[in-house]
């Protein structure tokens, strides 16, 4: 039987805004739609574990305020364990994000709730679950680095595997990077973690981590992800897909290599996977809502597998 997915990570209320482009600084622009839906990083990459098929326990901090009671609502119907979801007075965490009717967007988080999220906290929920090798342990930098550190740490000593949605990127995360299996970043982000510029290769980038994290996977968007360990490099083309709304692409793609590793496919499977997850998700509009099932997955894989390049 799987083992466990932990997601130690950001409760969020995600307000969106449809525009028809990104206002120019110093600009009122008029919206042509609004929707307030759960977000997150960390609930996000929950539900879509969840929805894949994962045992899936949150650790996450959530506020007092209406917001946040809707989304822990939505999660417990999602079937999370929610045993170390804690309550602190306040706002939860919020993101504003602009949708262009082309896809893109543009977000602003406010961390309300998610900044309780401490050392003590994570550290007395993981010794009560008991992890083990079978285990994933999946965290983001949405909350306070000494906690993503302390979930690391923690799962390292008990075994579990351990993996790095390092986003949004912040330069005291370096430290992090030697504590996790799986690095998980898009192109900026790669570079960003490695230090280098923007005329960088990105082949090159991912082959510089790769000597400090085991496993590097480098999203990049429409054109797919790489996939790399000391032995292996992979490519995985996405499939050409109408783009709605990329929120959450992501975190899709995230929970499902998480969920290839519990089950315990090969890295090329897993690839696959993931970045068919991702693609099915920017085909609708929201972060949870687009989120896709098992059944969903499956059948996209079935009718369109995808071809992996070695390089």
């Amino acid at each position: 039987m799987p083992g466990r997915c932990l997601v130690v990570g950001s409760v969020n209320t995600d307000i969106v805004l449809a525009v028809p482009r990104f206002a120019m600084p110093g600009e009122t622009l008029l919206a042509t739609g609004v929707s307030v839906i759960g977000g997150g990083k960390g609930a996000n990459q929950a539900v879509a574990a969840a929805r894949l098929g994962a045992h899936v326990t949150l650790i996450a901090a959530i506020g007092g305020d209406p917001f946040s009671d809707l989304r822990y609502n939505e999660l417990e119907q999602e079937g999370i364990d929610l045993r170390f979801l804690i309550r602190v007075p306040g706002l939860g965490g919020l993101a504003l994000i602009e949708c262009t009717t082309e896809g893109e967007n543009r977000i602003v988080v406010a961390a309300g709730a998610n900044a309780a999220l401490d050392v003590a906290r994570v550290r007395g929920a993981m010794q009560k679950l008991e992890l083990c090798s079978d285990d994933v342990v999946l965290t983001q930098l949405e909350i306070p680095l000494p906690a993503v550190e302390a979930a690391l740490c923690l799962a390292g000593e008990s075994g579990a595997r351990r993996l790095l949605n390092a986003t949004p990127w912040k330069d005291e995360a370096t430290e992090l990077l030697q504590w996790c299996d799986v690095l998980i970043v898009n192109a900026l982000e790669a570079r960003q973690a490695a230090g280098v510029g923007g005329v960088e290769p990105i082949e090159l980038v991912a082959t510089q981590l790769v000597e400090r994290v085991p496993v590097v996977v480098v999203t990049l968007g429409a054109e797919g992800a790489l996939l790399l360990t000391e032995r292996k490099r992979l490519r995985c083309r996405a499939p050409r897909v109408p783009v709605v709304d990329t929120t959450a692409a992501g975190d899709a793609f995230t929970a499902a290599l998480a969920v290839s590793l519990l089950e315990g496919e090969c890295w090329e499977e897993a690839l696959r996977r993931a970045v068919w997850a991702g693609a099915l998700t920017v085909g609708r509009a929201g972060a949870q809502p687009s989120l896709p099932f098992r059944r969903e997955l499956e059948q996209a894989i079935g009718t369109a597998p995808l071809i992996l390049e070695r390089w």
